[in-house]
């Protein structure tokens, strides 16, 4: 590592300040700063080149010390928070105001908003259950002959059918 570059540094030197600026884009970041506005300041080619940076001085936090730092924050909102109380119960809607931002700022913290996944399975199973009902009552306004099994036991027999069909077909 004693292979100086162009400008007369060491890889060493090279990595340190990549890591300091990298710290410094976290830093921004977390102050709100966007990814655009942080390549601005610290001179990176692209946004995309700030995220980067960002999530790579994210990854170098211990998850352990990212926890403590949470619960740290959480207690300091609940100190917040009690403080309010007395104002609160009286009805002041100032601090009442407070009080919902310092929900919605713990919401944050405690990744309360994030989107579940919708995997559309349960819409699914509603519109095959609704298409099963429809066909059982024409089969029994027809001649009845479906078999009474519950919803869950058809797909075996279904697929036991479609094998003994597609053998039979390729015979």
């Amino acid at each position: 590592m004693t292979n100086p570059n162009a400008k007369g540094k060491t890889r060493a030197q090279i990595a340190k300040a990549a890591r300091e600026r990298e710290e410094r884009a976290l830093d921004l970041a977390a102050l709100g700063y966007s990814y655009e506005r942080i390549a601005r300041e610290l001179d990176y080619a692209h946004r995309r080149s700030a995220k980067a940076a960002v999530d790579r001085a994210l990854a170098r936090i211990p998850m352990q010390a990212a926890k403590r730092l949470r619960e740290i924050e959480a207690h300091t909102l609940d100190i917040a928070q009690r403080s309010l109380a007395d104002k609160i119960v009286r009805g002041n809607l100032g601090a009442i105001d407070r009080l919902i931002r310092i929900m919605d700022h713990r919401a944050k913290l405690l990744g309360l908003y994030e989107p579940q996944p919708d995997t559309g399975v349960a819409e699914i199973a509603a519109v095959l259950g609704s298409w099963l009902g429809k066909v059982r009552e024409e089969d029994e306004a027809l001649d009845g002959d479906l078999p009474d099994q519950d919803a869950e036991a058809l797909p075996g027999s279904l697929n036991a059918e479609n094998a003994r069909q597609t053998s039979a077909g390729s015979v």
